[in-house]
C-alpha cells in the first residue's frame, strides 16, 4: 500500500533574500504609486518575464492587489497596484484620466505627443481620445500640429 506525501502547490523559486528584495522593492513601489507612475528599470542581463513572474509570486504570497506590465520600447516594468473597494476592476474613472493627463503635463519639460502621454498615465487610447477632447473644450490643454505632429501643453492659463 502506498503512503501519503505532500508537496506545497507552489515552490518558491526565489531564495529568501531575493524574495525580501522584492518584497521591499514592491512595498516601496506602492507606497510610492500614490502621486506617481511606478516602473523598475532591469538591468541588461534581466528578463522583464521573469522579473515580472517573480513580482507577482511576492504579491501573491503577501496579498498586494498589483498588475504588472512590461513596458514596450524600454528594458522596464511598470507596477499598477488596485485600492478601495473597486480593487478587482480596471476602470479609472473620468476625474482620475484627466487628473493624470493634466499631472502628466505639468510635470513634462516641453510639449508631448498622444503615445507618451498614454504611456505615463496608463490610460488607454479610447479613454484618450474622450478625455482629451474634454480638456481641450475646458481650454485646460493646448494642441498644436497636425495628426502624427500633433503635441500637447497645459493651457497658459491653466499653469
Amino acid at each position: 500500500m502506498g503512503t501519503l506525501r505532500k508537496e506545497p502547490k507552489y515552490k518558491s523559486f526565489l531564495k529568501q533574500g531575493e524574495y525580501d528584495h522584492y518584497l521591499s522593492t514592491l512595498r516601496e513601489a506602492q507606497m510610492a504609486a500614490d502621486d506617481n507612475n511606478v516602473f523598475f528599470d532591469l538591468d541588461a542581463s534581466e528578463k522583464a518575464s521573469q522579473v515580472k513572474k517573480a513580482f507577482l509570486y511576492v504579491a501573491e504570497k503577501e496579498g498586494v492587489d498589483v498588475s504588472i506590465r512590461q513596458v514596450r520600447g524600454a528594458n522596464s516594468i511598470a507596477f499598477q497596484f488596485k485600492k478601495g473597494k473597486g480593487a478587482g476592476g480596471t476602470r479609472m474613472s473620468a476625474d482620475e484620466s484627466k487628473e493624470r493627463i493634466v499631472k502628466c503635463l505639468a510635470n513634462a519639460e516641453g510639449p508631448l505627443k498622444k503615445n507618451q502621454i498614454i504611456r505615463q498615465t496608463g490610460i488607454s487610447s479610447s479613454t484618450w481620445n474622450i478625455r482629451i477632447r474634454e480638456l481641450l473644450d475646458e481650454k485646460t490643454v493646448a494642441r498644436r500640429g497636425e495628426r502624427r505632429d500633433t503635441t500637447y501643453t497645459l493651457a497658459k492659463s491653466k499653469k
